[in-house]
């Protein structure tokens, strides 16, 4: 072997025969980038880990395919074990109890869902594209299909794919020299072992066309757009909008029967038919840097057709200036002198590549102070709908805003006279479709009997939807019948009874205007995810208190994308309501005034994860996936199974932790357990209103969920280093609560 080494035999045999393989790797690795937005960070650090073994074993090993397969499939396994808190149940109390060896694979082949899958799949990729790529055509064929892949992929997600390409196109190159020269090997042996004797006069030569290739691809500044491709021409020659399967547009709206839904979460410029399912989509959308927590509000619609909705036509636009010395934008009809407002200011950065139809502002705009964008396009200020809206030609990169927002008085509101006359013309704000079923208006007025306001009527109907209606992202569409006559206010409240933001707020509002509450349809973001905010809910300590208006930097995700209403009152405008089960509106309230009780939700009514929706149409997945890891399984058996192996390894693991810190670290380990169960922790929940809110929807599960807090917090706060009783009790909790889900 050193001779071999020594003689450059076999780095000669390394390129030629086992080179293509890595360069195979490099293609499926900017394949995968393309979903980076979509999966966990600990997906990618699983599948770049087998990828790295797969690499050196590809190298190492040329015939022995058998042994290559078994090293990379062990590495997935290896790589899920270590980044992934896999939990051990023990072995089944009998081998022949078919149902209680059914139940310890489905326990423990589910915690590798969805990663083994993932990881394996990736890992055919690069085999398959190997083998693909043994001979030229092959080569030629797989560059050609990972180019065009890229390109329909660039073409609907608003992602920049130009150095994926430039990879491939390099890593294509690369491949295509290797062939020539292994060609040449075959052909003609006496030239190939000249040439062999100089291999930087072969070398070089490729590889510095190849870097400069590289280099050029992703240094190369992102030129203008001067050829739009012909589909988008073809969609925009109809009037009709691009889809795009994140952001605008993401949320396709159906009338299909079944209960799942085929879009992504997003932001929808077409309102026009509402409805249908969809999956939720974490990819970001925009980064708001605020003083204040608040809903990201995008436009107002205020014209139900009974199947969606539709704009005003006509609506009057004024051009909007940009500065800081710019007088407040003019609101129709403005606010009552005496209405006390806080001035909200944002920074919002652009994460994706869409064209925005409009700005996204907490409440009314007062000031855009600074704009960034491609071109100097016009934005335009709708002083009776509140948006600002912005000329699509150009990109919207950075913009700063200053918002006021009216605080919350409800003992005003209480006392204003509905009988007073408006300044504002009612009437598109009452509008129903003649043909609304009366059982739609019924209900409103059996829900609101008894208040003497509007509003705690408006709030009334609000609870009752809350209360009521469970949420999810798949609702069945298949219990809608003929009798609604397709109005999809009367579907889900009668029929359907479960959906999402669309369906409560556009039921808020018909219902609302079917008792005389004039009211309009709003859709933009929820607040999004502050990470500051998370670790100071996490870590605690007296200088990490959160600041109690929510100022920080959220991170707002197409998942956010979210509607709810507005209800006019005389002199204070539009006031925001939320009738969404699980969702709370940020409002400035008026000083001393109590903050308010939400309604707990009933069972069922979290939002489904993605996740969750997945995992329950892949146990087949998993079944066939069984038999090839129990192979792996037998040999880690005698490790795992070892006490002392055990022991030691646990000893390793915890090494100088104090029994309180292994109760933190416990409690982090279940908060990923339960997350991957359906179980989400909102942002700006401590970790006793969390487990609270579980234990409202899992009553059996109380005395555990309240245990585990209790422990939790003793040894959080706890001023001793603690003890293994108390750890020992956590574990013990903890295992019931795993067991039970």
């Amino acid at each position: 072997m050193k001779q071999l080494l020594g003689s450059g035999r076999f780095w000669r045999q390394l390129v030629l025969e086992r080179f293509h393989r890595l360069l195979a790797l490099i293609i499926v690795i900017q394949l995968i980038q393309v979903f980076s937005d979509y999966w966990w960070e600990e997906t990618y650090s699983i599948i770049y880990g087998m990828l790295a073994v797969t690499a050196v074993t590809e190298l190492l090993f040329t015939r022995l395919l058998w042994v290559r397969l078994t090293v990379q499939l062990a590495a997935v396994v290896g790589m899920i074990l270590w980044k992934m808190p896999i939990v051990w149940a023990g072995w089944p109390v009998s081998w022949k109890a078919g149902e209680q060896v059914s139940d310890f694979f489905s326990f423990h082949l589910a915690q590798f869902h969805p990663f083994f899958e993932l990881s394996v799949g990736v890992l055919l990729a690069v085999h398959v594209l190997a083998w693909l790529g043994s001979r030229r055509i092959g080569a030629v064929a797989v560059i050609v299909l990972s180019i065009t892949t890229m390109a329909i992929v660039d073409s609907f997600f608003p992602l920049e794919l130009w150095r994926n390409i430039a990879w491939i196109v390099t890593a294509g190159l690369a491949w295509l020299v290797v062939l020539h020269l292994k060609q040449l090997q075959l052909r003609h042996p006496d030239s190939w072992e000249a040439m062999a004797e100089r291999p930087l006069d072969i070398a070089l030569p490729a590889v510095l066309v190849i870097a400069i290739v590289l280099v050029s691809g992703i240094i190369m500044p992102r030129a203008p757009i001067l050829l739009e491709d012909p589909y988008t021409i073809w969609t925009e020659a109809q009037g009709r909008e691009v889809p795009s399967f994140s952001g605008e547009g993401g949320v396709q709206r159906t009338n299909a029967s079944g209960n799942s839904g085929s879009s992504l979460s997003g932001y929808s410029r077409d309102d026009r038919k509402i409805g249908g399912g969809f999956q939720f989509d974490y990819s970001p959308v925009m980064t708001v840097t605020t003083s204040q927590r608040s809903y990201w509000r995008g436009e107002s619609k205020s014209v139900y057709t009974g199947k969606g909705w539709e704009d005003v036509k006509n609506p009057k636009l004024v051009k909007a200036q940009i500065g800081n010395e710019v007088s407040n934008y003019e609101l129709d009809p403005p606010r009552a002198e005496g209405v006390e407002t806080v001035k909200v200011v944002q920074t919002v950065k652009i994460e994706r590549r869409d064209k925005l139809p409009v700005l996204f502002v907490a409440g009314s705009a007062a000031a855009v102070t600074a704009l960034k964008s491609d071109n100097n396009a016009g934005l335009k200020w709708d002083s009776r709908d509140w948006e600002l809206r912005w000329d699509k030609t150009s990109r919207v990169q950075t913009y700063s805003v200053v918002s006021e927002v009216a605080v919350l008085d409800e003992d005003a509101l209480r006392n204003l006279d509905a009988s007073a006359p408006s300044s504002l013309d009612l009437k598109p704000y009452l509008q129903l479709p003649d043909d609304l079923p009366q059982r739609v208006r019924d209900l409103a007025a059996e829900q609101t009997s008894g208040e003497s306001n509007n509003y705690d009527r408006a709030k009334k109907l609000e609870q009752y939807l809350k209360q009521t209606y469970p949420y999810t992202n798949a609702p069945d569409l298949s219990r809608q019948s003929d009798r609604a006559g397709g109005d999809i206010v009367d579907a889900f409240l009668f029929e359907i009874q479960e959906g999402y933001c669309d369906y409560f707020s556009t039921s808020f509002v018909v219902m609302a205007r079917s008792i005389g509450l004039p009211a309009r349809w709003v859709k933009g973001y929820a607040a999004g995810y502050d990470q500051s905010a998370q670790e100071r809910n996490r870590f605690g300590g007296p200088d990490m208190e959160p600041d109690p208006l929510g100022a920080g930097t959220y991170t707002v995700r197409n998942a956010d994308a979210h509607s709810w209403a507005e209800v006019y009152f005389e002199g204070y405008g539009w006031i925001p309501f939320e009738p969404t089960s699980g969702f709370s509106v940020p409002q400035p309230r008026a000083a001393g005034a109590p903050e308010p009780i939400e309604s707990s939700a009933p069972v069922d009514a979290t939002p489904v994860e993605p996740e969750e929706v997945v995992a329950k149409s892949n146990w087949p997945l998993i079944a066939g996936i069984a038999a090839g890891a129990l192979l792996l399984a037998a040999a880690a058996v005698f490790v795992v199974k070892s006490r002392r192996t055990r022991k030691v390894w646990n000893l390793l693991r915890h090494r100088g932790a104090t029994p309180n810190q292994r109760v933190v670290r416990e409690l982090e380990r279940l908060l990923i357990f339960l997350h991957r169960q359906g179980l989400r922790r909102e942002s700006h929940e401590t970790i006793r209103e969390t487990f609270g809110r579980w234990s409202r929807k899992f009553p059996s599960l109380n005395g555990e969920f309240e245990g585990a807090v209790k422990l939790f917090e003793q040894a959080r706060y706890g001023h001793d280093q603690g003890d293994g009783r108390l750890l020992a009790e956590f574990n013990e909790v903890s295992e019931k609560i795993r067991k039970a889900l």
